[in-house]
């Protein structure tokens, strides 16, 4: 008897939970479906592959580390600004940039596909070469893009089953279906999903880790919940400031006598895959707190910029103590309420509101979902903080206002459905308009992005990928393999051609400071015009000959090219450096 009872309970079970099986399927399905679509239209728009290279300045540089370890072995580069020279002269240089959880996923994939992949011709994009491994950079990023609308997705319908028992499967389906869209439909997603950034893994860690608080995972598996933050720590260094607010949204989500248990397991598991990281830098650098791109603070500051730091042969005097904190402050509150305002685009002001409302009002909520909430909220304005103090450029924002346009749609929902003196019908029509104004919104953004990309995609400071390759076989045949040039073209010349290159210095004079560190007998600018280039190199692209009329360049040869694409191609020769200049070393 006890033995069909629980047969039948089984079979009921099943019978049950298939129709949530079919539901989160086809949610699957649709959102799969929507995201390569709107993934290969925004790709076309900017012509990827062949107006636009695939590897932009950012995703050349994971690109030449992961190509490193993945045929090398060694966690190096052979690409570095100027300011690296300081402290490591030579080739390979160590990470000092870039995070290593993109360039070990990258890594892996280099491995696992051939050296060579010949792509069919025409579709999606016509090949320029046989060799198009850059392309696989592209997996990592799209993978990012689908998996986290679907991940939105889900997680919207788990949390209305669980704590909105009274929601039928096909509008938790539905809810879960919209809030997907609205993250495809975001046009700076679809731009960070054609390119090897890491803002989409890094967001899909983020989304992770909410819903694992929303959901009760978190408290419950402390350690596991610690491991996700350290893995998508890996992506960003931005989790340095943003894991503590993960991390007491877990404690407050804890029962009291569990709390300093789950802060505990949580930030032993945060430490556990970065380990190796902080090693790593320990060994390189003499300190695991190395980071390159920390010197950012100092952009805006008393003239500087962060262009004008790192493109610099040594690391610049800063300032110290109660001077850097005045500065530092000063910058702050110059730059947040711009930041601010700059989230404060189409419903994200509403949609913030209502999470903000929702959290403030609902006292008698789950205390996971409570803490999910005010952890969302916290992450946006601490992001908000350090986008202010460091480069306050949009492209930091994204990851948290991914996430609070994911949350604050939900709480919107949440607060119409709690408004009691409306009908149940005039609920679902607010309901459904909410979601008809995020969906057309974003459909809005996405055509106008996608036309703005089809008008500037001949316009871009990089040449095409046809020009890059013909920039690259010219070096082979007359520069020896392995030597070293200095470019503009930095990280995404360094992939082309398969050999050091060092960015180029902020000035010409700065030229031999450089050769002093490490010598090199090249250096390649490769601009539109003369009015495209960088202030202090203008003159140089304008009038190319004049560079041999400064001693103190040692420049012995200047040549020009004109490419199909519209650039200028300089390439100057310079003299062996003098036993004086050796001497300096």
């Amino acid at each position: 008897m006890r033995l069909c009872a629980a047969l039948r309970a089984i079979s009921l079970a099943r019978m049950r939970s298939m129709p949530r099986f079919l539901s989160h399927f086809a949610m699957f399905l649709m959102l799969a479906a929507a995201g390569g679509w709107l993934w290969l239209h925004h790709a076309k728009a900017w012509d990827l592959g062949r107006r636009s290279p695939v590897l932009s300045y950012d995703a050349a540089q994971y690109a030449v580390a992961a190509r490193e370890l993945a045929f090398r072995g060694r966690l190096a580069t052979t690409f570095a600004l100027p300011i690296e020279l300081a402290r490591h002269p030579a080739p390979p240089w160590p990470l000092a940039l870039v995070q290593p959880g993109l360039v070990v996923a990258e890594a892996a994939l280099f491995r696992i596909f051939p050296p060579e992949i010949h792509m069919i011709r025409g579709f999606p994009f016509e090949a320029t070469r046989p060799d198009q491994l850059e392309w696989i950079v592209l997996v990592i990023p799209f993978v990012s893009f689908i998996v986290v609308a679907v991940g939105l997705g889900l997680a919207v319908s788990h949390i209305l089953r669980r704590y909105h028992s009274s929601v039928g499967i096909g509008t938790r389906a539905l809810a879960g279906t919209v809030t997907g869209l609205a993250f495809l439909l975001d046009p700076e997603a679809q731009h960070f999903a054609v390119g090897g950034f890491t803002e989409l893994p890094f967001t899909l860690g983020l989304v992770g880790a909410a819903a694992a608080l929303a959901l009760r995972i978190a408290p419950r598996l402390p350690f596991l919940f610690g491991l996700e933050l350290g893995a998508t720590g890996s992506f960003r260094g931005t989790m340095l400031w943003l894991m503590p607010c993960f991390v007491l949204g877990s404690v407050a989500a804890a029962p009291s006598g569990r709390r300093l248990r789950v802060l505990l397991l949580t930030l032993a598991g945060y430490a556990l895959p970065l380990a190796p990281w902080w090693l790593y830098k320990w060994h390189a650098f003499g300190t695991p707190l190395w980071d390159l791109s920390a010197l950012s603070v100092w952009d805006g500051v008393q003239g500087r910029t962060w262009f004008s730091i790192f493109h610099l042969p040594e690391i610049a005097n800063f300032p110290h103590g109660s001077e850097a904190v005045a500065l530092l402050a000063k910058k702050l509150f110059h730059n947040l309420p711009d930041v601010l305002l700059s989230l404060a685009t189409g419903p994200l002001p509403l949609l913030a509101g209502a999470l903000a409302l929702w959290w403030f009002t609902a006292r008698e909520a789950p205390r996971a979902l409570r803490a999910a909430a005010i952890t969302v909220i916290a992450l946006t304005l601490v992001n908000a903080i350090a986008t202010s103090i460091s480069v306050p450029q949009l492209r930091y924002l994204f990851p948290n206002r991914a996430l609070l346009e994911a949350a604050g749609l939900l709480a919107l929902w949440g607060l119409v459905a709690r408004a009691e003196p409306l009908s149940p019908a005039a609920r679902r029509t607010i309901a459904a308009l909410c979601a008809v104004l995020v969906l057309t919104w974003g459909v809005y953004q996405t055509l106008l992005v996608n036309a703005e990309a089809r008008r500037t995609a001949t316009e871009r400071g990089v040449p095409s990928a046809l020009t890059l390759l013909q920039i690259a076989s010219l070096m082979s045949r007359e520069i020896p393999v392995g030597e070293a040039v200095m470019s503009n073209l930095g990280p995404t010349l360094a992939w082309e051609s398969r050999r050091p290159v060092i960015h180029l210095a902020l000035s010409p004079d700065l030229i031999t400071a450089c050769r002093r560190k490490m010598d090199f007998r090249h250096v390649l600018l490769v601009f539109r015009d003369a009015a495209h280039a960088w202030p202090e190199w203008a003159q140089v692209v304008e009038h190319p000959v004049d560079a041999l009329h400064h001693a103190e360049w040692n420049v012995v040869k200047v040549r020009r090219f004109e490419s199909a694409d519209g650039f200028s191609i300089l390439w100057m020769d310079l003299g062996v450096l003098g036993p004086e200049m050796a001497f300096a070393r």
